[in-house]
């Protein structure tokens, strides 16, 4: 499919030709022959390290090839240029959010470039600034009151940080938009917008490069799907040949074994028992959770998912209720009366809330036993090194030696790695947020098995997360969060798609009298009450929710949806 005789009609977007990157002796790309076509969506599938990243950092002039020829539209392009490859009419969403934090919504919509209808030659227009900023993100089916644009971006969620990074991208016009990731840490109704938009810029005759660890989606959006393994493209094909089956062989070169789901755990103690729970947007809440069992919190973005997790673990202030582990009352002031509880929190963003990138291995995994593995606050290299190499051969992370910076591991070695510090704390509640966002399908095999072991061992673990398949998949019964309070709690045996989307949509009747449910009145949103987002104390006191203005800093998957206005 390389070959323009096999799409006639169809103009050529991109042309790579003999295109090839190495770091050190390991060539990490390898195209000697590539064709995109106008008015396709490709879908990229392989495993961390397959060459995915280069590939798009390659044409979007973020990574330096060490040769080859790209010629976009017929014109090429220069090797390692950003602004060459914008000029063109490339634009990239990466996985990493490349905003500044510091810097207002319409400033980093609109950094690099002047507002089109600005009157100053000189000086920023900020009223022409602010008003194109609105312009992009409706453009895309989000309002000002959704997302306040005069908001500093640091202030916001994931979620909303990925909806700005592709409102900056698809305000750019592009002819070759390549999406990286860009549903990883978005809830169905938003990643489902997500993909309209891809549809929509290929109908209008440009072209989607785009990026998934999730088969279904790739496989629901895409034209053609190029699979890459060890930076060459090992398949190219079409929609009725990638079959999920078909993809994993060939990202991985054979079968992934996944064994049955484990059977929930007998009548084991109460481990976390949550009464009347509230936070900043949050509550009330009730739940409990067993020594043993997994249990999935659901729910659309703005839900209270990471809230939930994070005021359990101590990182978000109670507001109200209380808490039980063990049998004992928790009341924790800060996450460290959390982790000295023996409750360990594995949070959304491992870059930038659990690893210390440019630091080694080995810094970053002992961090959790430091008090254990020293003699009278005195630690040898030697000792800290051997805990190293244990506690990252417990989870097998890939690597070439503790001491070689975090940083330089693919995501799923990273987060295999997060996990094993967790687990050397030997807690008695881990508390996962989206374990999984980020890595392909064989790392998430064995994050499965991580997670399946823990509760093995009789570890009680809560686990929020976007994909809807994962909690159906590893958890025992699945808490539905709306609106900051639980709509309903579904055992296994009962949990099914549409049931979760039902119940976090609002849409269900619930049942009063049904057992494992929240709140008769859970289900309904309160008029003050805000969404999902960071701990409290990392949110500005400006920009309260009101029963008039939603909440700016999380959006409605309402506004989301169907782009009204408040």
């Amino acid at each position: 499919m390389t070959d323009t005789e096999n799409t006639p009609g169809r103009a050529v977007t991109a042309r790579l030709r003999v295109v090839h990157k190495s770091y050190g002796p390991v060539r990490v790309l390898d195209l000697p022959e590539l064709d995109l076509y106008a008015g396709q969506v490709v879908g990229v599938v392989g495993e961390n390290g397959a060459g995915k990243s280069t590939l798009m950092g390659t044409l979007a002039g973020s990574v330096h090839r060490d040769g080859g020829e790209i010629l976009i539209g017929g014109e090429p392009l220069a090797a390692g240029s950003t602004e060459a490859a914008g000029q063109l009419g490339i634009a990239m969403v990466s996985q990493e959010f490349p905003l500044v934090g510091q810097l207002s919504v319409a400033e980093n919509l609109l950094l690099g470039r002047r507002p089109r209808k600005s009157k100053r030659r000189f000086l920023v227009d900020g009223a022409a600034q602010r008003a194109e900023a609105k312009a992009m993100l409706a453009e895309i089916g989000l309002s000002a009151e959704t997302i306040a644009v005069g908001r500093e971006v640091r202030t916001l969620p994931v979620p909303t940080r990925q909806m700005i990074e592709i409102a900056k991208a698809w305000g750019r016009e592009p002819k070759l938009l390549i999406l990286d990731e860009p549903t990883s840490s978005l809830g169905p109704v938003e990643a489902e917008m997500v993909l309209g938009l891809a549809r929509q810029l290929a109908e209008r005759g440009g072209t989607v490069l785009f990026i998934g660890h999730r088969l279904d989606e790739v496989r629901e959006i895409s034209d053609r799907v190029l699979v890459l393994r060890n930076g060459r493209l090992v398949a190219d094909l079409e929609p009725a040949e990638a079959t999920e089956e078909r993809l994993i062989r060939e990202m991985v070169g054979g079968e992934v074994a996944q064994g049955e789901p484990k059977a929930p755990p007998a009548t084991s103690p109460v481990l976390l028992q949550v009464e009347g729970l509230t936070a900043d947007g949050l509550g009330p809440v009730d739940l409990e959770v067993r020594e043993g069992e997994i249990l999935g919190v659901a729910g659309l973005m703005g839900s209270g998912r990471s809230r939930l997790v994070h005021t359990i673990a101590g990182a978000q202030p109670s507001t109200g209720g209380r808490m039980r582990l063990g049998g004992e009352a928790y009341q924790p002031r800060g996450a460290g009366d959390g982790v000295a509880a023996g409750i360990a929190l594995i949070p959304e963003d491992r870059k930038e809330q659990s690893l210390v990138l440019f630091a080694s291995i080995r810094s970053n995994v002992v961090v959790s036993v430091l008090r254990r593995i020293s003699t009278r606050g005195l630690l040898g290299p030697g000792r800290e090194r051997a805990e190293a190499r244990k506690i990252t051969e417990n989870v097998n992370v890939r690597m070439q030696s503790v001491e070689q910076p975090i940083g330089s591991l693919s995501g799923g070695n990273q987060q295999r790695a997060i996990f094993g510090r967790a687990f050397a704390a030997e807690p008695r509640l881990l508390l996962l947020d989206e374990p999984t966002r980020g890595v392909d399908v064989g790392a998430k095999a064995e994050i499965y098995k991580l997670i399946d072991r823990a509760a093995e061992q009789g570890m009680a673990l809560v686990v929020a997360s976007s994909e809807l398949e994962e909690l159906l998949w590893i958890c025992h019964r699945v808490a539905v969060m709306n609106h900051g309070r639980v709509a309903t709690v579904l055992d296994r045996a009962d949990a099914t798609k549409e049931r979760i989307m039902t119940a976090a949509a609002g849409t269900s009747a619930l049942d009063p009298e049904q057992p494992g449910q929240g709140r008769p009145d859970q289900g309904q949103p309160g008029p003050e009450q805000p969404a999902d987002g960071q701990p409290a104390s990392e949110q500005p006191a400006q920009g309260q929710p009101t029963p008039e203005h939603p909440d700016p800093e999380h959006p409605d998957p309402e506004h989301l949806t169907n782009g009204a206005t408040a």
